[in-house]
């Protein structure tokens, strides 16, 4: 990227001489002075950079946050390369975010339409002795030997380690009482194995309110470490999975670890001294995450729609897009319904023309006061934040709470027709409406998007065919199922020489989601869900409890 942004790695002299004024004011000097420490050197952050950023101001979004910042940041035509965001961007996310935080006191979790019955945050009890289960990934792994059980010994930390020599199902019983009374649930998920079953107990433990501490490896696309061999087939589906988890568990603001030794050393400081895994902060080595479920980015949206729509000149790229005062009025008064100070405007700078960069710091300026700069500044953002959604605290696109649907078709997708062959039209012949997530190639900047669709329905259906591996979909309907939500589960089981994208599942690979299969319906069965094996059935049940729910209440 060049022209205009390229220069704001200068001085201020530097980048107010090349036409582009960036400093309106103290607050967007103070955020420079962070911008240019992680700036690429071509006027943007990178978005591998971009969570560093934000922590430096004290602000702590998570994973799936950035990638929504970065995804609205581009949707209206930022000049940006994907996966970077600018200077007037970075003040307009860091402002909008701040007046989240500001305003958390109003902030209320939404609950997703399907909620039918509420988990209650676990009482104080006499604890079993055991004061750490120690879950995740086990053979051929070696972690618990070699790092965690030496760890917790020397700290005098009791601990329940599910890993022996012979397994036998007389152990399921212990197991589940260790879980049950543990205070910390250390789970680590590797490289090593696939951990599909220790990714959905992960999931539904989080959102049954349990206390875990997750040390979580991304298994990339192209990496080559993993000492299991998979195919890149399989290697896409099983970093899909753990993104979602990711995602799941910091909506909750739980903090991702990426290493053992870390994530050991915070499980001793949270019993130590009584803390909650969320309260864990980057002091104590961890990665918080304040308000995970927050969407954020729609400001920054809505004013390069708001700029653009104002642009009355012809413009070859987005770099040369400027508008005059009069325009740049226009925009100002669309996104916040007031009057741009003309003197103000004038008193800070004589420019005949404004490019987006200017238009995002005199947002962030233009109301800021000597002694009430938060005060202004987060009423400013809110005014604009609420003028363009219509809620302030609702985590979902719509702008009614009677805009929701009736299923949400989770489960498969890949080599299975389910949906369009069976769901759509027995669904649409019963006049319910739906959700269907299914698309063609997977974005992870989709995620959040996804679960806002999915929270605004009445009723969760998973399918989850013999034809695919459904690993996201076993860790989202688990986490569902701890939550508390209405889910339907159609479950089949994955036969020996099962075939998927034209690739043979191998004997232990089939072995691995058969096992995940099953701990699935098994904490499902707990939880009372209703589980089926035929998919005509499966939705015929979906049609039939919809019709005789309350529709206002959605439970």
């Amino acid at each position: 990227m060049g022209g205009i942004l390229s220069n704001l790695t200068g001085s201020p002299e530097t980048s107010e001489s090349q036409g582009c004024n960036i400093f309106w004011g103290h607050v967007t000097r103070e955020l420079y002075e962070v911008f240019r420490k992680y700036d690429d050197g071509n006027g943007r952050i990178p978005l591998c950079q971009l969570r560093k950023a934000f922590n430096e101001v004290h602000l702590y979004p998570s994973k799936s946050q950035i990638f929504e910042m970065v995804q609205c940041a581009v949707e209206y035509g930022s000049p940006c390369e994907p996966d970077h965001v600018t200077f007037g961007e970075f003040c307009i996310l860091v402002t909008e975010l701040k007046n989240h935080y500001h305003n958390c006191h109003n902030i209320i979790t939404p609950k997703p339409k399907s909620l039918y019955r509420e988990k209650k945050t676990e009482t104080d009890s006499i604890k079993w002795k055991k004061r750490v289960f120690l879950g995740g990934s086990c053979n051929p792994t070696t972690w618990r030997q070699e790092l965690a059980i030496p760890f917790l010994k020397s700290h005098g930390i009791t601990f329940y380690n599910p890993q022996v020599q012979n397994w036998r199902p007389e152990l399921l019983e212990l197991e589940a009482q260790a879980k049950e009374n543990a205070d910390i649930m250390f789970f680590v998920i590797d490289k090593e194995t696939r951990g599909i079953s220790s990714m959905i107990e992960v999931g539904y433990l989080v959102a049954s309110m349990k206390q875990v501490i997750l040390v979580l490896t991304e298994i990339e696309d192209n990496d080559t470490e993993c000492k299991r061999v998979f195919t890149e087939q399989e290697k896409s589906d099983l970093c899909r999975g753990r993104k979602i988890l990711e995602d799941l568990v910091e909506r909750n603001s739980v903090p991702v670890f990426t290493d053992i030794d870390t994530a050991l050393k915070c499980t001793e400081i949270v019993l130590n001294q009584g803390l909650r895994v969320q309260d864990l902060d980057l002091q104590h080595g961890a990665q918080p995450v304040i308000h995970g479920h927050i969407p954020v980015g729609e400001t920054l949206l809505q004013m390069r729609e708001a700029f653009n729509s104002m642009d009355s000149a012809s413009f070859t790229t987005v770099d040369d897009q400027q508008l005059t005062p009069q325009e740049l009025k226009l925009a100002y008064k669309s996104c916040t319904g007031k009057d741009l100070d003309s003197k103000w405007l004038k008193k800070k700078d004589k420019h005949s023309k404004y490019y987006f960069e200017e238009f995002c710091c005199i947002m962030v300026e233009s109301q800021v006061q000597p002694g009430t700069v938060q005060k202004k500044i987060t009423s400013f953002i809110s005014t604009i934040f609420g003028k363009f959604s219509g809620h302030s605290s609702c985590s979902m696109p719509c702008h009614s709470e009677k805009d929701f649907r009736d299923v949400y078709l989770g489960g498969s997708c890949g080599d299975s027709n389910w949906r369009d062959k069976i769901a759509i039209p027995i669904l649409r012949k019963n006049g319910i409406s739906y959700v269907n997530p299914f698309i063609s190639g997977y974005n992870q900047k989709l995620i959040p998007i996804q679960v806002q669709a999915r929270e605004k329905c009445r009723l969760l259906l998973y399918v989850i065919t013999d034809r695919t591996r459904s690993l996201s979909s076993m860790i989202e309907a688990g986490y569902y199922v701890g939550l508390g939500c209405k889910v339907i589960l159609c479950i089949q089981q994955m036969k020996e020489g099962a075939m998927i994208g034209g690739e043979k599942i191998s004997e232990c690979g089939v072995k691995d989601y058969a096992r995940g299969r099953a701990y699935l319906a098994d904490l499902a069965n707990r939880e009372g869900v209703h589980i089926f094996e035929d998919i005509l059935e499966t939705v015929m049940y979906c049609v039939s409890y919809l019709q005789e729910i309350p529709v206002d209440t959605g439970y």
